[in-house]
């Protein structure tokens, strides 16, 4: 079985366990639809009502999420007639696309594997951003290994087109690419030419050309701290610090479980999954070159620029998805980790089915 096969038949196989799990407790999808709204919750209702209406005047809200997949979306949508529809199937389709070319980049089925296992991957069958984002990082990296410079920084627009950590792609491919001279750099300018585009769009839509960081900020309590990333690691230690001590000294008795239990929870969680996301950087960098460690230190860095007021991690299992080095290294060790990933991800599936925030 193909990579690409191999995780379509994985995730549509966690699509009908979700379904399964709705009809059982006779709970209907958000969205009406049981095939393509089983996930469809959260963000995707964001991005249904951008790519059914376009950016809103009234409000900037929307901003926060980049336009290159609601866009998608509607040009689909205008063959299928549904919009949800859509949006599913073009998920689908590049995760498909993006395992096989992770397992072009790595030749190991191994990766792919824990790629289609991941714990939030049902965000490949609901109308997120985050497989078609993978699919253009992984086309971008792999047209710089193959030393395309003009694919690379057409994909890696694309890639920052459809989320704004795409930049974390620059320097990684600046070093792939630099030995073949400035000729060869010139096309990376486009991924700061998709931003700069956006910015101007937004600057005419709305007047404010950081309409998507205000958006951030006021809705969803994000900021950019004075010192950087730096600060955004000891904010997110020191909520890690604090939720320790509130699960471990203040859990209740009665099993009445308040939101701050479960944002304590979260905190410990992410950030223990921050130090293990670092330290498969250094491996990274080591066993597969700077190139792929610079783009896994990026992404991090940029996650750790805006962390949350609450939950400063906030969403990072969902982020380190398109961290696709770090499934590389681990998939030497993918029988201990594919049963831990497949019960984890069939928890997370069901609840977020269900209405659940999970990242």
């Amino acid at each position: 079985m193909s990579a690409a096969r191999g995780l379509v038949a994985i995730r549509l196989a966690y699509v009908v366990g979700a379904i399964a799990a709705l009809l059982w407790t006779q709970t209907r999808p958000a969205f009406g639809s049981l095939l393509f709204g089983a996930f469809a919750h959260w963000d995707a209702g964001w991005f249904l009502g951008i790519s059914h209406d376009g950016y809103p005047e009234a409000s900037n809200q929307s901003a926060a999420f980049f336009p290159l997949y609601p866009l998608c979306v509607r040009a689909l949508a205008f063959v299928l007639r549904s919009h949800l529809a859509a949006g599913v199937l073009i998920s689908l389709a590049s995760a498909a696309g993006a395992a096989a070319l992770l397992y072009r980049l790595s030749r190991s089925r191994g990766a792919v594997l824990l790629l289609a296992l991941y714990p939030v991957a049902y965000v490949f069958t609901s109308v997120y951003s985050d497989a078609l984002f993978l699919l253009l990082v992984l086309a971008a990296f792999d047209a710089a290994v193959r030393g395309r410079s003009l694919a690379a920084g057409i994909f890696g627009g694309l890639a920052v087109a459809t989320r704004l950590l795409g930049l974390a792609l620059l320097p990684a491919l600046v070093l792939l690419l630099w030995r073949r001279g400035p000729r060869a750099l010139a096309p990376l300018l486009l991924l700061p030419a998709a931003l700069l585009a956006y910015m101007l769009y937004l600057h005419e839509h709305y007047g404010d050309a950081f309409a998507f960081a205000d958006a951030e900020a006021v809705f969803w309590q994000r900021h950019t701290p004075a010192l950087g990333p730096l600060e955004g690691l000891w904010d997110a230690a020191r909520s890690a610090q604090q939720g320790l001590g509130q699960l471990v000294l203040h859990l209740p008795t009665d099993g009445a479980y308040t939101r701050n239990d479960m944002w304590a929870t979260w905190n410990v969680v992410q950030f223990a999954l921050l130090v293990v996301a670092g330290w498969l950087t250094w491996v990274a960098w080591r066993r597969l070159g700077a190139a792929y460690g610079l783009y896994s230190l990026a992404t991090l860095v940029i996650v750790l620029s805006s962390p949350a007021a609450v939950v400063p991690l906030v969403s990072l299992p969902r982020f380190l998805l398109a961290d696709f080095p770090l499934f590389i290294v681990l998939a030497p060790y993918v029988r201990t980790l594919a049963p831990t990933f497949a019960a984890i991800g069939a928890a997370a599936a069901i609840a977020f089915a269900h209405g659940r925030w999970v990242a």
